[in-house]
């Protein structure tokens, strides 16, 4: 794998209140969601979801509000969002997070794990990996089938996993990969760059499809352990 340098991190600043947080978190998951059904990679929030982001409204109300010098403290590292954030997104989402714990793929970082079994009987997990000093270096997400799906079709994964590109990436960088996750989600295992960060799509083996996964991770991570299953 071609080594890259690793970006420059920002310093923590004051957390910001989670309701406006939360708000570019919808819109930029619903957005991601939207794109990936219409085999599309523009973006654009929905006016009803758009108002949720601190009063502002239209397609680039999102841009607006990560870039302002109030919102400084959302951008995190590698990352569009704090790991923290993005596990409360989840949670509204009815997903039901464990305490951090020791990874044990990963010496010296932490991972907190969420799960939510869907509507259709599917068990959808997100990870964050957090370093040291609490910033985001990995996420993961995967889709399993029920009990009677022992392959799991691309198209029944590619919602959810979408919508974490955007909830891990921010809306532009989740928007440019949708196409290469829609052409590769299913593969035995499958990657691409995205800036500083390296993002790969794989099953738990060359024989088992019945959980498609979705990881991405910077160089810091990436210096102590692979990605994959």
């Amino acid at each position: 794998m071609t080594r890259f340098v690793r970006s420059r991190r920002l310093t923590d600043g004051p957390r910001r209140d989670k309701g406006p947080q939360l708000g570019i978190l919808a819109t930029i998951i619903a957005a991601a969601v939207v794109a990936a059904a219409c085999g599309s990679v523009s973006l654009t929030p929905s006016p009803a979801l758009s108002e949720s982001t601190a009063g502002a409204s239209g397609p680039s109300a999102t841009t607006t509000i990560l870039s302002s010098e109030s919102t400084r403290a959302a951008v995190w590292g590698d990352f569009a969002f704090a790991a923290d954030d993005i596990a409360a997104y989840y949670t509204t989402q009815g997903y039901t997070c464990a305490s951090a714990q020791p990874s044990a793929k990963a010496p010296g970082f932490t991972v907190r794990r969420c799960q939510r079994t869907d509507e259709n009987g599917r068990t959808r997990v997100i990870g964050l990996v957090t370093d040291q000093d609490g910033s985001l270096a990995d996420a993961f997400a995967s889709v399993k089938g029920k009990a009677s799906e022992t392959v799991l079709a691309p198209i029944d994964a590619l919602d959810p996993l979408s919508g974490f590109l955007g909830a891990t990436l921010g809306e532009a960088q989740g928007a440019a990969l949708l196409t290469w996750l829609a052409s590769h989600l299913g593969d035995a295992h499958a990657e691409t760059m995205s800036g500083p960060i390296t993002v790969a799509t794989y099953t738990a083996s060359q024989k088992d499809h019945a959980t498609l996964h979705l990881e991405v991770a910077n160089q810091a991570y990436l210096d102590v352990a692979p990605l994959g299953p």
